[in-house]
């Protein structure tokens, strides 16, 4: 009888351990926190999301079509079945049917632009001729400023067009 009771004892001790061990095993799987508890629920929706979207993404069979449509091939047409009216034709490029317009000399336009500072020059003394002197100077040097910009312009403009004309002269 002591054996039995020994043997009885040693079942209940092992049950008892089992017990005891599946709690724990249960407590480590189940967070004790609900915050940890909603972070895992969430990630485990988002890899089963994951799963399906792979699923869905790699199973490429096509929809089947739920409308009767023949299956004859369309004909390929060769011809328009009406003639399409589009107008007169458009004009020759101009670049390539007519001659450049002739340009002026350069000193044909800097007697131009020499005559057209002048004129310039003469509207400004005309408009300050009623200011003082320093205020009159200030604007005859702003203008003479001017001036000069427009002619460093004109002369890097001409210098670009000496330099670029056996290029262009290569390309036509």
């Amino acid at each position: 009888m002591s054996q039995l009771r020994r043997g009885a004892s040693l079942l209940l001790m092992g049950i008892a351990a089992f017990v005891s061990q599946a709690v724990q095993a249960q407590n480590i799987a189940q967070p004790q926190n609900p915050a940890e508890d909603g972070v895992t629920r969430n990630l485990l929706d988002r890899e089963q999301r994951e799963n399906e979207f792979h699923v869905k993404l790699y199973d490429n069979t096509p929809p089947k079509s739920t409308a009767r449509t023949p299956t004859l091939p369309l004909p390929l047409e060769t011809n328009p079945r009406s003639t399409l009216d589009l107008g007169e034709p458009l004009p020759p490029n101009p670049t390539t049917s007519q001659a450049a317009t002739p340009r002026m000399s350069d000193t044909a336009q800097q007697l131009q632009r020499d005559l057209n500072q002048q004129q310039r020059l003469q509207q400004l003394q005309q408009q300050n001729k009623d200011m003082a002197e320093p205020v009159r100077q200030q604007q005859m040097q702003i203008q003479q400023l001017q001036f000069d910009r427009e002619n460093n312009a004109q002369g890097l403009h001409d210098r670009i067009m000496r330099d670029s004309q056996g290029s262009m002269q290569q390309v036509r």
